[in-house]
């Protein structure tokens, strides 16, 4: 169950298209720092209230880093393994065309689970706007994906938290244990900790 407090959501949007099948759902939880900044989430899975959750600690992240985004996730409901690459395109420029009215004066996306740098450039040609999205192709102004943002970040994060444990990391044997989202993470993670 969505939680509604004086942070929000501001607006939950669930969206359909009836040739795609695309169903999809964009929770903007709050838009004081600036538009709601989160990333779209594609699972079979995926639905309103874990979005809503996602939204909020997006919120919080933002705040904390003191980025000028405010907190938002959206999730399109869709099992990518089981459709052609050509069915996956359509949904995705479905999802975009139906957040054009909110995105990206109040949303800005991002990739997340099943949702990389090539369909945030079907989505942000679709919508028109190269403001629409981070995480971009280097081509149209992203981050090259090989230098791992998310992985480095990952890394930084885990280095704070073995100093603060006190910990030796050239002794530890961590292991990141891949879980299918972290697949990505894992790869520009582990080199960074081997040169360690």
């Amino acid at each position: 169950m969505v939680n509604f407090d004086e942070f929000g959501p501001e607006k939950i949007i669930e969206v359909y298209h009836p040739k795609s099948g695309m169903r999809g759902v964009v929770v903007i939880d709050n838009t004081a720092l600036g538009p709601g900044k989160g990333g779209i989430r594609m699972t079979p899975t995926v639905g309103v209230d874990e979005v809503a959750s996602l939204a909020r600690a997006m919120t919080w992240k933002c705040a904390i880093a003191d980025l000028p985004f405010g907190g938002a996730k959206s999730g399109i409901m869709a099992d990518s393994k089981k459709m052609s690459p050509q069915q996956k395109k359509e949904i995705i420029e479905a999802f975009s065309e139906a957040l054009k009215p909110v995105c990206p004066s109040q949303y800005v996306s991002a990739p997340d689970m099943y949702m990389a740098e090539e369909e945030m450039r079907i989505f942000v040609n679709t919508n028109g706007n190269r403001k629409s999205a981070t995480g971009k192709p280097k081509d149209m102004g992203g981050i090259p994906h090989e230098l791992g943002s998310t992985g480095f970040g990952v890394y930084h994060a885990a280095l704070v938290g073995i100093e603060h444990l006190d910990m030796d990391m050239r002794r530890s044997h961590l292991r990141w244990r891949a879980l299918e989202m972290w697949a990505c993470l894992q790869q520009n993670t582990s080199p960074r900790q081997a040169q360690r």
